[in-house]
């Protein structure tokens, strides 16, 4: 399995294997404010860092956050011209543009990769090993303490930030029902969806789209490029569509004397359309994911990277059902 993660959900996979792994072996170029936390490493766990004297005197590693690493029993060795930043946490790795720091994780864009794949994981293993040879001594870290400065950054840059700080989901699954839209609205309808033709990625994929009588909190939660599951309830059946990505949401006034309005989501579909039941999704999960869906489908974000990878997984990329489901 490997995974591409940005910004909040990379920092997140971070934290989160780093805790709730055994062992764990880091190369992190860079600890600064707050990498004792963000990076919570435990007894045993390993890391090298670029803690010469040149670095901490630069403000790039904090000597302090260090400091509290090795009270906690971590084994911390300095590099010098360090600039890899990977985390192998038992049989994951991460690999990452990220160094640890609150600047990092507030007000950086980052992107990173997260695999378990057998060998990638070893290679890097190998590599971090090979380069603790200089394990930070009680007289080096006092040192390091009396040369460090604080890091200096563009005017502005520290308070600035992203505009979200909220991860956003990469698969929703929406729960729908088949409603005639009114007569009235179909001349703006279709001018919403002729708008959404022009914002498809590829030529032979198909659009679809899907609307709400008000504004839900998907509008707001979900980025252009979500993933969208879309789950058709009926009196008879559930059946669940192949996913597509959301390329507009558009809106229009739905009742003139009320200014009500119609909310559109269009997604751009893979060019075959097969689906499955409510009941073959759920067994489907449950199997290959020991995740058990609702008995009945609810609109709501899969938050887990790799919970919503595996469903999109359950389909190929043309929209037939996978084999391997």
């Amino acid at each position: 399995m490997t995974t591409f993660l940005t910004n909040e959900l990379l920092w997140n996979a971070i934290t989160t294997r780093t805790k709730e792994a055994k062992h764990v072996e880091a190369a992190i170029a860079y600890i600064g404010q707050n990498g004792a936390k963000l990076l919570p490493l435990g007894k045993n766990d390993r890391l090298v860092v670029d803690m010469s004297l040149k670095t901490v005197a630069a403000g790039g590693t904090d000597p302090r956050e260090v400091e509290k690493l090795i009270k906690r029993g971590v084994h911390v060795f300095t590099r010098k011209n360090l600039h890899a930043k990977c985390i192998v946490a038992d049989k994951a790795l991460v690999s990452s543009s990220a160094n640890v720091s609150s600047n990092s994780r507030d007000h950086l864009d980052e992107a990173g990769l997260l695999t378990t794949d057998p060998g990638s994981v070893q290679r890097a293993r190998d590599f971090i090993d090979r380069l603790c040879t200089e394990p930070v001594r009680p007289e080096y870290l006092k040192a390091c303490k009396e040369a460090y400065n604080p890091p200096r950054f563009a005017p502005g840059a520290a308070g600035k930030g992203r505009q979200s700080h909220i991860a956003p989901a990469k698969l929703w699954i929406v729960n729908l029902s088949a409603v005639w839209l009114p007569e009235a609205e179909r001349e703006r309808y279709e001018q919403s969806e002729a708008k959404a033709e022009t914002r498809k990625k590829q030529p032979q994929s198909r659009l679809d789209s899907f609307h709400w009588p008000y504004k839900p909190r998907i509008v707001d939660e979900a980025d252009l490029g979500t993933w969208f599951l879309q789950v058709l309830t009926d009196e008879n059946s559930i059946t669940v569509f192949p996913p597509g990505q959301l390329r507009m949401v558009d809106h229009y006034i739905r009742e003139r004397k009320s200014e009500k309005e119609r909310y559109v989501f269009h997604l751009e579909m893979p060019p075959r359309c097969e689906t499955m039941t409510w009941a073959q999704f759920r067994r489907a999960t449950r199997s290959s994911l020991g995740y058990d869906s609702a008995t009945r489908p609810r609109t709501r974000p899969i938050k887990d990277i790799e919970i919503a990878d595996a469903i999109l997984r359950l389909w190929t990329p043309g929209g037939r059902l996978s084999r391997s489901r």
